[in-house]
């Protein structure tokens, strides 16, 4: 029976843990915090339902979804209840067009009729029906690739915003491959952008978002209950790892034959050095009830740099998911730049001055996550490729600073680095004192 000791126990760990034991393997999971989840909290606060990390995933990346089939929660599943989206631009909210994915526009008659895009910016995106193929490039940024598409008002007004509602980062930090890769291929098949959505348009009225009734930490429960015969251990730090495959921790040591490290990429490289840097921010969630709220009927709205607000993006959660507040009460999520200093008040003010609501919130909870969001950089995928290629025979990571930051994609990516372990031969790890081993950090000495 191999065993394999899993560190980190956010979603990407416990779904790496749950795919290892379905294959026999004898797992221990490591998770340094008392807590397992990772980034997913879900809390009561009297009749509401405030979730402090995600709150809802792709229904269009599948595994995530299909997950929680497979764990009995298929009729747990929920969709979301408002699709609409506004940008807050010149201090009003705009929806976004209908039909409008991401950036690129599959409907004209509301593009058109949009006053978010000005007429000289809807006519510079209309040239990406002329526009020819750009250079054949391994990778570019977002930021790069909407301009020379889209155009200058398309990135401020609509991917500037949007990824920072998504990735909490700048659109110029962004890899296209390693965030939007579909766009890339849009346009290396089509050539045109508009052409091939009009060719492959969006679902219709499906929700592209999904939760749970209880919220997103029903899947982190479940998952839990279902490690069947694997040890967990929390609230315990490992120290270092040692060939072939020794994982050190204060109270002594577990002998594994393979070892995947599902933490973020900062926390890898301080156990295993060679591990790619890769940028995280912080952000701070705040949610604040309120008895009674008029905000427009949609889920939420982002916020341009441009505008210079604190905060990045809100979300109406009672309006996006049932369940969320008592009827007749607002809920609301905002999204603060930094470590949250004041957090709450900026969040009260902003809801003041944007959304009208000058009533005090009935209460006020914030969770603050320190360098929790890789930003993904032009070339983040090839360096990954190649530091994984240059891994030893046993030695695994996952996770969001590696292969995607969604709950679906941590899923898929836990669940595929469970399968690549358990189909390894044991006997191919690396020996003790091989040359495919780092030297070891003064601490793990």
């Amino acid at each position: 029976m191999k065993r394999v000791v899993v560190v980190g126990g956010g979603i990407a760990g416990l779904a790496c843990a749950y795919e290892l034991s379905r294959g026999g393997a004898r797992v221990t999971l490591v998770e340094r915090d008392r807590r397992l989840g990772g980034v997913v909290r879900t809390e009561r606060v009297g009749e509401f339902l405030v979730e402090g990390g995600p709150d809802s995933f792709l229904a269009t990346k599948p595994w995530a979804r299909e997950l929680c089939e497979e764990l009995g929660l298929a009729d747990r599943l929920i969709p979301s209840r408002a699709r609409r989206v506004y940008v807050l631009s010149g201090g009003s909210l705009h929806p976004l067009p209908e039909g409008l994915f991401l950036t690129v526009p599959s409907k004209m008659g509301p593009f058109l009729r949009s006053g978010l895009i000005s007429w000289r910016g809807k006519l510079r995106m209309a040239m990406d029906l002329v526009l020819p193929r750009g250079p054949d490039v391994e990778d570019e940024s977002l930021a790069s690739f909407v301009r020379r598409r889209l155009g200058r008002e398309a990135l401020e007004k609509l991917a500037e915003p949007l990824m920072a509602g998504i990735y909490v980062a700048s659109a110029e930090e962004l890899s296209l491959r390693a965030t939007f890769p579909r766009f890339a291929d849009m346009e290396r098949e089509h050539r045109s952008l508009i052409r091939a959505l009009r060719r492959a348009p969006p679902s219709g009225n499906v929700s592209p978002f999904l939760s749970l009734r209880g919220g997103i930490g029903e899947l982190v429960d479940r998952l839990v209950a279902r490690l069947e015969g694997v040890t967990i251990l929390t609230g315990k730090e490992v120290l270092g790892l040692e060939p072939s495959w020794r994982v050190r921790l204060a109270d002594g040591a577990i002998e594994a034959d393979a070892v995947v490290l599902a933490v973020p990429a900062y926390e890898a490289a301080r156990l295993w050095p060679g591990v790619p840097e890769v940028k995280y921010v912080s952000t701070t969630v705040v949610s604040l009830g309120y008895a009674a709220g008029d905000v427009p009927e949609g889920s939420g709205f982002v916020v341009p740099r441009s505008e210079g607000r604190r905060i990045l993006a809100c979300t109406w959660s009672s309006r996006k998911f049932e369940g969320r507040a008592p009827e007749g009460r607002l809920l609301v999520r905002c999204f603060v730049k930094g470590e949250g200093e004041g957090a709450e008040e900026v969040a009260r003010e902003e809801m003041r001055e944007i959304l009208g609501l000058r009533e005090e919130p009935l209460f006020a909870r914030s969770w603050v996550w320190p360098r929790r969001n890789p930003v993904y950089a032009v070339g983040h995928e090839r360096r990954m490729r190649e530091f994984e290629e240059r891994l030893p025979c046993g030695l695994h990571v996952a996770g969001s600073g590696f292969h995607g930051i969604g709950i679906p994609d941590c899923v898929r990516d836990g669940r595929a680095t469970a399968r690549r372990v358990l189909a390894e031969d044991p006997v191919r790890t690396s020996p003790a004192g091989s040359s495919s081993f780092p030297p070891r950090p003064p601490e793990a000495r």
